[in-house]
């Protein structure tokens, strides 16, 4: 039984491995071909999103108009005491307008409040009358007044020609000889001398600049200093010795050199402002 078996074991494979390779043709036969898979159904796009609508901010309404408020009923006038006025917060109302807001409104302006309106030519000074006293004036121990007499000029003492006249100058003063010496007379007009002493005066009429020594109005020139009659509103502070004081019309009015002067205050200091003289 056992070999029967045996011989069945060995008889066996072989029909199993014929079995095995008997498919087909001879020599075995390929593997079939799989069989096709069927293309995959194309998928649809998927729809595109619509764009976004772009946001819109709400309008805002407009403030409403505040409605205008009533004009107030302007108040009565209050009654003053003794016809004064009412101090508004300490404002000067009795200034013009543009004073109260800082301005200058007399800047470059010569407002010529007071002006003395003379009788001789209706000449409108600068300044108004001031009645002060006379007091004589020197300048220095070489000068002197009209009609002193030297026995001598100085060595220094300069000549000059003049209207056929032969002039002496010295320290602001004129000289003539007479009588074996020499007198002081009046400064001739249009004459001219190199220079002026220490002490002048410096005075502008308008644009125009004058000098003044011992009693005479100069302008510089060229040559030097031209003597000039006074002009009519120059000021001065001081007069010479020899000065005659006239009653003008009620006014004390002061003649020196055939030119008038009315006393003025400027500064508050006396002085002596050039006016007309009687029909000029």
């Amino acid at each position: 039984m056992a070999a029967v078996f045996g011989l069945a074991i060995v008889v066996c494979p072989q029909y199993g491995m014929a079995q095995r390779f008997s498919h087909g043709g001879g020599g075995g036969g390929a593997r079939p071909a799989p069989m096709a898979r069927p293309a995959p159904e194309a998928r649809p796009a998927p729809a595109s999103r619509p764009a976004p609508a772009p946001r819109q901010e709400a309008v805002r309404p407009a403030p409403a108009v505040r409605p205008t408020p009533e004009a107030r009923p302007v108040e009565e006038a209050r009654p003053t005491i003794n016809g004064g006025s009412r101090n508004n917060g300490n404002h000067d109302l009795s200034r013009p307008a543009d004073a109260r807001a800082g301005v200058d409104v007399h800047a470059n302006i010569n407002v010529r409040n007071n002006v003395n309106v003379y009788h001789t030519g209706e000449y409108r000074g600068v300044h108004p009358y001031a009645y002060h006293p006379y007091r004589p004036y020197y300048w220095g121990p070489h000068w002197h007044p009209m009609g002193f007499f030297l026995t001598s000029l100085a060595a220094d003492a300069i000549w000059f020609n003049f209207n056929n006249q032969r002039y002496y100058y010295d320290d602001g003063c004129y000289y003539l000889p007479s009588n074996g010496g020499y007198s002081v007379v009046p400064p001739p007009v249009g004459a001219v001398v190199p220079s002026l002493p220490d002490g002048f005066e410096t005075t502008m009429v308008g644009n125009d600049t004058y000098y003044y020594f011992g009693g005479a109005f100069y302008v510089q020139t060229d040559q030097g200093y031209q003597v000039v009659q006074g002009p009519p509103g120059a000021v001065i502070t001081e007069l010479p010795t020899g000065a005659v004081d006239q009653q003008v019309n009620g006014e004390d009015i002061l003649v020196y050199n055939n030119t008038y002067y009315q006393p003025i205050t400027q500064d508050g200091q006396d002085a002596y402002e050039v006016v007309p003289g009687p029909g000029q």
